[in-house]
């Protein structure tokens, strides 16, 4: 019928390299209110990491646990077997850290012909663990960086107040992807009582911020405006101004406001 909205098919795929606590997540998740829905979840592991599914949690939670070791192997044909076995209404992909993502979008496209009667809708998560964040950017920065591209969300877990740099990791993830949303978790209750460090210096007398980084600035100066009292941009003007014009030419464009940039 004309008009009739599809049915979704919500497909997770949890990112991340070994330890970085990606099966942790996906048992979070599926005992979660959220998922208390009592629809059936497929959880597809392409590896097998330190921690197992426990059968009495898959039960309660309406799971099935289907694995593909081969990297070959993960495609369109194994996926619509398991779909045909389980009828499952959501999927959660347990991806390999080792493979390159470039498969994500092909299952993508697969997933759209297979479920073609649904609407398929895919959420990218990448799971990092800090204690290993700086050794794997120097060691293996192209995987890390492959999987932050993909990523709408990524979370970086194991964080402390002693150690966690979230300067350094915020400038790795947005150089590549400006628009992923970096969540921090950690054990320590006084870690979230931190001020989030800004990628610029706001003790300086003339702050610089890079267009990149306006908005962060622009919610902290709402948030914190005596932060920002009596300081200046490189070009001399006051940041109470330059936010209202700035955020007047981007709402409202062709307002005939100036803005002191130009």
């Amino acid at each position: 019928m004309f008009g009739k909205k599809k049915e979704e098919m919500m497909v997770y795929v949890i990112m991340g390299f070994l330890e970085a606590g990606k099966t942790n997540l996906i048992r979070d998740l599926v005992v979660d209110d959220m998922f208390d829905d009592k629809i059936k979840t497929m959880i597809l592991a392409c590896e097998e990491g330190e921690l197992e599914y426990e059968p009495d949690v898959l039960e309660k939670a309406n799971c099935v646990v289907e694995y593909i070791e081969d990297e070959e192997a993960f495609n369109g044909k194994i996926i619509q077997k398991f779909l045909k076995k389980h009828r499952p209404d959501r999927i959660i992909i347990e991806y390999n850290g080792m493979w390159p993502t470039k498969h994500i979008p092909e299952l993508y496209d697969d997933m759209e012909e297979i479920c073609f009667d649904r609407e398929v809708i895919f959420q990218t998560i990448d799971v990092v663990n800090d204690e290993t964040f700086a050794l794997y950017m120097k060691n293996m920065p192209s995987m890390m960086v492959d999987q932050f591209r993909v990523a709408e969300m990524i979370i970086i877990n194991r964080c402390t107040v002693e150690k966690t740099n979230k300067n350094s990791i915020r400038g790795s993830i947005k150089a590549v992807n400006p628009r992923a949303q970096i969540v921090y978790e950690s054990a320590q209750d006084e870690f979230y009582e931190m001020k989030d460090q800004m990628p610029f210096d706001v003790n300086a007398d003339v702050i610089e911020i890079s267009d990149d980084d306006f908005g962060l600035w622009y919610i902290d100066m709402i948030d914190h405006p005596e932060t920002y009292q009596n300081k200046r941009n490189p070009r001399g003007s006051e940041f109470a101004r330059v936010s209202f014009v700035r955020c007047t030419n981007m709402c409202c464009p062709g307002s005939g406001t100036s803005s002191p940039e130009n």
